[in-house]
């Protein structure tokens, strides 16, 4: 029955804690009670972004052509939850889309929307009327049965 238990009273490592750099007996590291820090410092400092007159031409035709985007008819915004409480910000910021009406002499007719039509050749099916019948023809029909 030796080895099963708790270890009565000697604690003992699962592991050799000389490869880890302590020594029997040794003292071991105060607990550091700090948050780390937020970032590590970086060694190498960023490119500094290029600054002229062509680059920020590029960037207001590169903003204007994404607000332009956006404020296509077929431009699908995200679907937000509604929430309990109205924001302010939200009630007086509402999109307005362009009116876009393509030119269909040059797209293909397929895409043309057309207005569905009924077909000439069918018609609706009429419900055959089922009269209830008097009860003397019901009658005579069981006699002929019944003989």
């Amino acid at each position: 029955m030796a080895g099963s238990g708790r270890g009565r009273g000697r604690a003992a490592f699962t592991f050799d804690i000389g490869a880890i750099g302590f020594s029997k007996g040794a003292a071991l590291p105060d607990v550091v009670c700090q948050p780390p820090p937020p970032f590590p410092s970086t060694d190498n400092k960023p490119v500094p972004l290029k600054t002229g007159e062509d680059e920020d031409y590029m960037l207001a035709l590169k903003q204007d052509l994404r607000g332009t985007m956006k404020r296509m008819p077929y431009f699908l915004a995200v679907e937000e939850d509604c929430e309990a409480i109205e924001r302010y910000s939200k009630k007086y910021s509402e999109k307005k889309h362009a009116v876009w009406t393509p030119d269909w002499r040059r797209l293909p007719r397929e895409m043309k929307p057309r207005k569905k039509t009924k077909k000439a050749g069918a018609k609706p099916k009429k419900a055959k009327s089922s009269e209830p019948k008097s009860n003397l023809d019901v009658l005579k029909k069981i006699e002929e049965i019944a003989l």
